[in-house]
């Protein structure tokens, strides 16, 4: 081989290596970044042949170990994004991804014109479920293990019951058995509010209810709504005020036809017989002063699960946030509420992680500090009420 063809090959194997490895690290940043990881910034989106435009945002590679984030009523995404970020830092090979629900955040409304005049025929929780479903199948996601919050615990709960090869852990957060007849839905939510002072004032200008506000927003029903919502809904004592700042004014622009059919919808399901055959591994995240699921609605899911473990061998947990008890006004005041995840987000997320690799969630105790610093979050190592529940 003369010394010029040796040069030449020389040469053309350094551009092909060059280009090999350009390749591969344009490779592995595709799997590592995503164009949606804000909350805050335009979210990703993904058109399900349910008919609704999914909103999402997501961290972590694309073929990483996935993680599906589910919110509760009239939340999206951003009610996750904090323990999101913390489980992101917790294990960086995860790809986990929180979802708005129909109706929600940036996420589509289903049709007004079949929806409209019953907004619950097309909120139930088998219709938000079956969206979460088609969008894991849209993004070749055969199993993912599932945290849900509230409302977003019973679309978990569906989806579980309805799939259970889809789902490989279930982690639900302030949840029962069922919300049939729950007090604080029916009727703070729907009697007072949506179909009390809201209807009333909307009709008063002419409009049917529901079928002539569906796609407008509370402002329309009351120009002080964000008051309102501010005071009652999106109001936590124990989460940091700028993690809730953005939240009131994004919750007023919810479509009523969504307050409206979630509300129903939720109200409608009853899980307790079914949740007797629960054959996932789950994780129930309770706390003390949770205003919408109470000590009895805690008492009643662990009886179903109990009956769960012993058909199926699984073990359950059962673990409490929070030291004081829900004060006689029936409304959070001085601890760990309804919503875990705003003010103790590390702690979820190490639950979650720990549930994950170990099938148990850490020991740790969070709880607020003393008034007036109930904002801030005390951790305990091993302090918490964790209960086992097996057969």
């Amino acid at each position: 081989m003369t010394s010029h063809v040796r040069a030449l090959l020389l040469r053309f194997n350094a551009i092909a290596i060059l280009t090999i490895g350009m390749f591969l690290c344009a490779g592995v940043d595709a799997r590592a970044e995503s164009a949606c990881t804000s909350v805050d910034t335009p979210r990703c989106v993904e058109k399900l042949p349910t008919g609704i435009d999914m909103a999402y945002i997501e961290v972590g590679p694309a073929d990483g170990k996935p993680v599906l984030l589910i919110h509760g009523l009239t939340d999206s995404v951003r009610s996750w994004s904090l323990s999101m970020d913390d489980l992101h830092k917790i294990d960086p090979s995860l790809h986990i991804i929180a979802v708005d629900l129909r109706g929600h955040g940036q996420s589509s409304m289903p049709d007004a014109k079949a929806c409209a005049p019953d907004p619950e025929k097309c909120y139930r929780m088998s219709d938000l479920a079956a969206d979460v479903v088609a969008f894991m199948k849209a993004k070749g996601i055969a199993k993912a293990d599932l945290a849900g919050h509230s409302m977003g615990s019973f679309v978990v709960q569906e989806i579980a019951l309805s799939h259970p090869e889809m789902v490989g852990h279930a982690i639900l957060v302030a949840t029962g058995a069922k919300s049939v007849g729950n007090a604080a839905l029916s009727d703070f939510v729907l009697k007072q509010t949506v179909e009390g002072a809201w209807k009333k004032a909307l009709e008063a200008k002419g409009l049917a209810f529901p079928a002539g506000v569906y796609e407008l927003t509370p402002l329309d029903a009351d120009p002080n709504a964000m008051e309102w919502i501010a005071a009652n809904w999106t109001l936590d004592p124990a989460a940091q005020p700028a993690f809730l700042k953005p939240y009131t004014p994004e919750t007023a622009k919810t479509r009523l036809g969504t307050w409206i059919g979630a509300t129903r919808g939720l109200l409608a399901q009853d899980n307790t017989e079914r949740l007797k055959s629960m054959s996932v591994p789950t994780l129930v995240l309770w706390a003390t002063q949770d205003s919408i699921y109470l000590a009895k609605d805690q008492d009643e899911i662990k009886a179903s699960l109990k009956e769960a473990a012993a058909k199926t061998g699984l073990m359950f947990y059962w673990k409490e946030f929070g030291k004081l008890p829900l004060p006689a006004s029936g409304a959070q005041e001085s601890d760990v509420g309804h919503n875990i995840q705003w003010s103790a987000s590390e702690t979820v997320a190490k639950d979650i992680d720990a549930f994950l690799k170990t099938g148990a969630p850490t020991s740790d105790l969070a709880h607020s500090d003393a008034a007036p610093n109930i904002s801030t979050i005390i951790v305990e190592p091993g302090k918490a009420v964790v209960d086992k529940i097996e057969k």
